[in-house]
């Protein structure tokens, strides 16, 4: 009833005009008329404004009365004007299912004469019906009865199960390609300031290597990310002295401006168009400008590509040690080229973790334990770190580190605060947490106390997914590659045997093993991941062998009081 009963279209009142036709409410054989003009609100909702986008575009509301249980609500409007950015070319798709049950669908595609949109189907085999309809060619398609169609949340972000219609006067990525590199044109000339930033990396850096990544960083902290996205401005960049001159920019403009940086510093560069949701999963789609939702930057040094994106908060290290953008494939807008790059993962884009743990008990088992983690992480892990340390304060963050181990020791404590070392030259950072544990051992009988070893950053990778019965894949974090090292320091010297086992899944491999020495165990846990989405199919395989990795994590002690005395 909500929805039904108010009516909402969005449109730019920059190059659209809205024309409603109709609305009116059918209520068994009568049609009520609710077309009234003065009723019609129009407001500017700036619905991306928390992503600090503002797009000028506008919504009609129109809320009627009198909608009962039963009723049919008819609406029908135009929108006149295209984006001029497009120069003419339309694009758009029609969606012809969703999440809840329609009666009856029903998409018809006008075109004049003479134009032939590419037309793909997505997720359905229905073919158009066509025919001439007063000279001009109708495509329409029929649908009765569409059942509605739920997927789960943990699908990964390219998953689309529903069926739609794609058309577009882009032929091919081609056609994107020739429409987009006029867009991207850096200036023959530069401002003042800007030639002086060219200079100044010049001077300072010799290597290409290095003049690439102090380019991206100089974007990256002196324009600050803001979209004025009205008009053509949805899709073309801003000129880069005025965007260096008001020090704000959104993904188009940060690009241009890095472009012309790099291509002034005499590296090759272009942008290149990305989805950041679907990632590959838009080799399927028909190609358009409507595709993408970003835009970063290719630059080619030594042969190798590097996709940088100025948007991100500044990056530390070398060129290769910065994380790079990894969205699946993209599309290089540079003259001549007509498919897609596969955008190739950098070793500095794995999430790489490697954790010390030291728990101390050499003091005896009546006593607290000490628990001494130490982390290191870089590459994209370190300028996450770094991300959250700047957005959070240290008493926030220590909060959130202990409760985290607090799953598995319950009495831990933080002895004194976490201590943080960022190495920026080489883009890592190392955490070191200080704790005790009181009850580490627990009596478990008269004479036997008992205590279990967590390793708590192998395990976050191996937990069983809630929902396991399904027909959809099921995303996961990757690429991720994270080694847990635990020394124990036991109350005596005791000795046990040692062990090794791995696992292999097709989606993440798994290693443990443990040694001893007297008084000392030393756990080794491995875990790497393959793929960022497990396959329906293998849902159950996948199960039983994360199962099989998480009984071979941690270590159980059951030792007799007498031989603690």
């Amino acid at each position: 009833m909500e929805n039904s009963s108010n009516i909402e279209i969005r449109f730019d009142p920059s190059y659209q005009t809205l024309l409603l036709h109709s609305v009116n409410i059918r209520r068994g054989d009568q049609l009520i008329p609710k077309l009234i003009p003065s009723a019609i609100k129009v407001l500017q909702r700036e619905t991306s404004l928390e992503q600090l986008i503002f797009n000028g575009s506008k919504t009609a509301n129109l809320f009627l009365d009198d909608v009962r249980v039963g009723d049919v609500v008819e609406y029908a409007f135009t929108l006149r004007g295209s984006n001029p950015v497009f120069g003419g070319r339309h694009y758009s798709q029609f969606d012809l299912q969703w999440g809840t049950s329609v009666q009856h669908v029903y998409a018809r595609l006008l075109t004049e004469p003479g134009r032939n949109p590419a037309i793909k189907l997505i997720n359905t085999e229905q073919a158009a019906e066509t025919r001439s309809v007063t000279g001009m060619q109708e495509y329409a398609w029929h649908f009765k009865d569409v059942a509605a169609l739920r997927w789960r949340d943990d699908a990964p972000s390219w998953y689309d199960p529903y069926p739609s219609v794609q058309w577009s006067d882009f032929s091919d990525w081609g056609a994107v390609v020739q429409w987009g590199v006029p867009l991207y044109k850096t200036p023959a000339r530069l401002s003042h300031e800007l030639a002086a930033e060219v200079e100044r990396i010049k001077t300072q850096y010799t290597h290409p290597e290095d003049r690439v990544a102090e380019a991206l960083r100089y974007v990256q902290k002196t324009v600050r990310y803001l979209g004025v996205e009205v008009g053509p401005g949805s899709h073309a960049p801003t000129q880069p002295d005025v965007v260096l001159s008001r020090r704000f920019g959104d993904c188009k403009d940060k690009t241009l401006l890095t472009l012309t940086l790099l291509k002034s510093l005499g590296v090759e560069a272009s942008a290149a168009l990305v989805n950041t949701k679907m990632k590959q999963g838009i080799l399927r789609w028909q190609a358009s400008p409507g595709v993408f939702d970003h835009v970063i930057v290719r630059a080619r040094v030594g042969g190798e590509d590097y996709w940088l994106d100025p948007t991100l908060q500044a990056q530390m290290g070398g060129l290769r040690d910065i994380s790079q953008a990894s969205f699946g494939y993209a599309l290089v807008l540079e003259p001549g080229q007509t498919e897609l790059s596969e955008m190739k993962q950098s070793p500095s884009m794995v999430y790489t973790r490697n954790v010390l743990a030291i728990l101390d008990s050499s003091g005896g088992w009546q006593k607290p334990v000490a628990l001494t983690v130490t982390t290191l992480v870089e590459g994209v892990g370190a300028e996450r770190m770094r991300n959250r340390l700047a957005k959070e304060s240290s008493e926030e963050v220590q909060k959130q580190f202990v409760n985290y181990y607090a799953r598995y020791y319950p009495s831990i404590a933080v002895v004194r605060p976490f201590e943080v070392a960022d190495n920026k030259v080489s883009n890592q950072i190392t955490l070191t947490e200080y704790y005790e544990m009181p009850d580490f051992w627990k009596t478990a009988q008269e004479d036997r106390m008992e205590a279990y070893v967590a390793i708590p950053d192998v395990n976050e990778y191996l937990r069983a997914p809630q929902n396991t019965v399904r027909s959809e894949p099921m995303a996961l974090a990757h690429p991720v590659n994270v080694r847990q090292t635990t020394y124990v320091l036991l109350p005596e010297k005791w000795k046990f045997k040692g062990d090794g086992s791995k696992v292999s899944d097709p989606v993440f491999d798994f290693e443990s093993s443990a040694a001893f020495v007297p008084g000392h165990l030393t756990l080794v846990n491995t875990y790497r991941s393959k793929s960022d989405a497990i396959d329906a199919k293998n849902m159950p395989s996948y199960l039983a062998n994360a199962k099989k990795s998480r009984n071979m994590l941690g270590y159980s002690f059951s030792q007799s009081v007498k031989s603690t005395d």
